[in-house]
């Protein structure tokens, strides 16, 4: 189980794109057609406007760039992020 917390609400999924499709509905830029790369493209934007740098994720599946994606946010002290 994957959990992260924004804003100080919880979400959690069995996946990292399943936390994706949980929060996503939060977040502005995205729609409800946004799908996990389309919103991992959306969360490197905002992290290259907001810090002025590139948001480093690897390549190849979705799961493992969606995972990266939260582990950088929650380094950077955005988000909270556990795995369980």
């Amino acid at each position: 189980m994957m959990k992260v917390t924004i804003d100080g609400r919880e979400y959690q999924a069995a996946t990292a794109v399943g936390l994706i499709d949980e929060i996503k509905d939060i977040h502005f830029a995205a729609t409800k057609d946004t799908d996990a790369e389309g919103y991992i493209a959306i969360q490197q934007g905002t992290h290259r406007r907001m810090m002025e740098r590139e948001l480093e994720l690897p390549d190849g599946d979705t799961e493992a760039r969606a995972l990266a994606m939260f582990k950088a946010i929650a380094a950077l002290g955005s988000w909270g992020f556990k795995e369980e």
